[in-house]
């Protein structure tokens, strides 16, 4: 059922939904007991062919003991009918279609809440994003202090100073000023930092978050997949089962006939072994569908250690750059210890 999601998941798209003929070509099975039909009286004495529907097993599974020949079929009608009911793994369950419903409510579920957390990791790395632009901005505004600064923090500015020496206020403003230059370098490095984390998030570790949803998007697909062939062949077993007992009964009517046309009666015979055989055919895909579709599942589930390395890849990346800034502010730090506080 090609649940394996690629790259290109566009292009998965299409190859999942391949024709399911094409998908199980080849593939034969040995078709349960309990889903075929006795035709041995009705053919008895009419094709020579007649044992290759007669079924001569001494053993009958599932209860079929309990049926005696003459409301077998209707046993093995019943069979068909809550074929897709029915577990892979065990055929005396019948409770896999509730299951699978539960199953694919809770997929919708999961896929809600993964989507409003890929939208809020998205947010936080933005806002952030916008937050450091406001580390820029605040580096434009002290720098620009910094030149005016020193154009009212001196005695020169209001008197002369004729001996043209520094004095200690002086030295002090210029002190100042040269480590506020530094906290504006921190505020761009901060920054550059953070287009750089966002960066690394965008290409890598959002990737991932998308691609935990696309898994989940491709069970969705294969559910879809799954339910929408259900129905068709439901239908088509409906119609192939009414085929058979329609046919089956005027062959019996016509035996019961004096006078039969043995052209008349080969042609419901050929019809009724025709349609048994598409039956046949239908019941072993959908056992073939029902069986691939819990093997694909099963691959499935590793796909929840995804969600482990998506978090842990999340938070290495930003501790990373978290670690860099806690270098940088605490460099920074230092400095502001030697800012003069004229005490």
């Amino acid at each position: 059922m090609f649940l394996t999601v690629p790259n290109d998941f566009s292009n998965w798209k299409k190859f999942a939904n391949i024709e399911l003929n094409d998908e199980f070509d080849g593939i034969r099975i040995n078709l349960p007991r309990r889903f075929k039909i006795d035709l041995s009286d009705v053919l008895k004495g009419l094709r020579d062919d007649e044992s290759d529907y007669e079924d001569n097993e001494d053993n009958i599974r599932g209860g079929e003991e309990n049926h005696t020949s003459s409301n077998r079929n209707e046993f093995v009608i019943n069979n068909i009918n809550q074929i897709w009911n029915e577990s892979p793994v065990n055929f005396l369950d019948k409770e896999f279609i509730t299951n699978l419903n539960s199953l694919n409510d809770k997929l919708s579920r999961v896929a809600e809440f993964w989507s409003k957390l890929y939208l809020l990791v998205e947010r936080i790395e933005k806002r952030e994003l916008a937050l450091s632009a406001d580390h820029q901005r605040f580096a434009i505004f002290l720098e620009n202090l910094i030149k005016t600064d020193s154009d009212v923090f001196s005695m020169d500015n209001l008197i002369e100073n004729k001996s043209k020496r520094i004095d200690d206020e002086t030295q002090n403003m210029n002190i100042i000023n040269s480590i506020l230059s530094q906290v504006c370098k921190y505020f761009v490095g901060s920054r550059k930092l953070k287009e750089e984390e966002i960066l690394v998030i965008n290409n890598e570790i959002l990737e991932s978050w998308k691609s935990f949803q696309d898994y989940l998007i491709g069970l969705h697909f294969l559910i879809e997949r799954f339910f929408n062939y259900k129905t068709d062949s439901e239908k088509e077993i409906q119609n192939l089962l009414q085929r058979i007992i329609k046919n089956n009964e005027k062959i019996k009517q016509l035996k019961m006939k004096s006078d039969i046309r043995g052209s008349e009666i080969d042609k419901h015979i050929n019809i009724l072994i025709t349609s048994m055989d598409q039956l046949s055919m239908l019941i072993s895909r959908i056992i073939l569908v029902k069986t691939t579709f819990v093997n694909e599942f099963k691959l499935f589930q590793k796909v929840k250690y995804l969600i482990s390395e998506v978090f842990q890849n999340w938070f290495d990346e930003r501790g990373k750059f978290q670690e860099t800034k806690n270098d940088n502010i605490q460099r920074l730090l230092n400095d502001l210890k030697d800012l003069p506080l004229g005490t």
